[in-house]
């Protein structure tokens, strides 16, 4: 990386129900960020619910708030109990009277008080965010900040699914994480769930519907589930992430209210049978080409499926990470373990992922085998904890993404993007006598 300092786009929000997560995974790497100002500007922007583009003071004052909410957080839980009911009241009070308000007032978009609209031009010849109010006429150039490099922390749809990585392809900039197939394929279930399975990884026997086969003939759809997979299953939307729209069901009944509840979510969606005594493990992958590979990660939960209360749980005990209690490094046997790790790095090639993704492995606890369930492109919280535990600091983390980011870039550009081929073809169109 050049020794000038780079101006960052922190992207978060957007249409997703998983917006909240990414406010919080946004705060924490603006907090890193932060710490590298002689290497990074940081352009914070927020993407609302109905997916205006904003930035501003108010965009930052938002990402300000929740890392002072989760610094009292943690304080909270290393004091005496008579002082730990003081900072929660405080805690309570930032998160009632500044950051729910805040959030309120960012998703009003234009009309938000200390918040201004621009947007990312799909053309590389602008360089720069553009404000809102030149939307139709964008090639004005009323332009604002160049940005060097995007950093987009959504999780979910409108983001981790490849619309803001194509975005960036057409802008001709430079982006941290996975590209756009990589992106979309790792999102969806029922796609990533082939990929795995046609590069010979191990997956939990599945089957996918429609939302139009569920509103049409439940009862067949109920059939074809029965012929396929025994009770329990596991019912997911197919496009969602943090446990939304997950159930396990035992009977009939139980699946076709799982089916209808993972619907709303998703146009299509997945049931596979239930490892019902299982261990659940995390393994982070960072690089492009020359791959790390972290611990593994435990993660404890207390039902059948580790929810979006735990997952985003305030759990402050030593050795949790960052999305629900955990253990690291994961109670296995040391083999397993390098399984696990050898799986994760080929589910993380599988897709032609780069950049950061945490691999989910399901451990049927009977016969100690593995199968790969699922790959986050954008992890919550990138991982922070994990990556610290295998060594790695949030510090050199992020500056490893931005590296990864331009490397990236640079090798894209050296790709060909016109041919002799299509060049004659035009000739061949031009010596055409018309009407012939």
């Amino acid at each position: 990386m050049s020794s000038a300092v780079k101006r960052i786009g922190l992207i978060f929000g957007s249409r997703s129900v998983e917006r909240e997560v990414s406010v919080m995974t946004a705060s924490k790497v603006y907090e890193v960020l932060l710490r590298l100002q002689d290497q990074f500007e940081t352009v914070p922007i927020f993407l609302t619910a109905e997916g205006t583009w904003l930035a501003g003071e108010a965009v930052r004052d938002l990402l300000s708030v929740d890392t002072e909410i989760r610094r009292l957080a943690d304080l909270s839980a290393h004091v005496a109990p008579a002082e730990k009911a003081k900072i929660d009241a405080e805690k309570l009070r930032l998160s009632r009277e500044r950051y729910a308000p805040q959030l309120q007032n960012l998703d009003r978009g234009q009309q938000a008080k200390g918040a201004q609209p621009l947007f990312l031009a799909p053309d590389p010849s602008v360089g720069s965010l553009v404000s809102g109010q030149e939307r139709r006429a964008w090639l004005g150039r009323q332009l604002h900040p160049t940005i060097d490099v995007a950093f987009p922390v959504i999780h979910g749809t409108h983001g981790e699914d490849g619309s803001i990585q194509g975005l960036c392809e057409l802008a001709d900039l430079p982006y941290v994480g996975a590209g756009v197939v990589a992106s979309a394929v790792g999102m969806d279930k029922i796609v990533s769930k082939l990929v795995f399975r046609g590069a010979g990884l191990p997956v939990v026997e599945g089957i996918a519907f429609t939302r139009r086969q569920i509103l049409e003939d439940e009862a067949a759809v109920l059939k074809a589930l029965e012929s396929r997979l025994q009770y329990p299953v596991v019912v997911k939307p197919a496009v969602a992430g943090s446990s939304i729209g997950i159930a396990m069901a035992s009977d009939a009944a139980g699946a076709l209210v799982a089916l209808r509840t993972a619907m709303r979510f998703s146009q299509r969606v997945l049931v596979e049978r239930a490892v019902e005594n299982r261990l659940e493990v995390q393994v982070g992958v960072l690089g492009n080409h020359t791959l790390n590979v972290s611990e593994c990660e435990e993660l404890v939960r207390s039902g059948s499926i580790v929810s979006y209360q735990e997952k985003y749980s305030e759990n402050t005990q030593p050795g949790s990470a960052d999305l629900a209690p955990s253990i690291i490094p994961a109670r296995l046997p040391h083999l397993l373990a390098e399984e696990v790790r050898r799986l994760a790095r080929e589910a993380f090639e599988a897709i032609d992922s780069r950049g950061i993704s945490r691999v989910d492995v399901l451990i049927d606890a009977t016969k100690m085998e593995p199968f790969v369930n699922e790959i986050n492109t954008m992890p919550g919280s990138l991982s922070f904890a994990l990556w610290e535990a295998s060594g790695i600091k949030p510090t050199e983390l992020v500056c490893r993404l931005v590296e990864l980011a331009l490397e990236a870039h640079r090798e894209k550009r050296v790709t060909q993007f016109e041919s002799k081929e299509g060049r004659a073809l035009v000739d061949r169109r031009h010596l055409v006598t018309p009407g012939k």
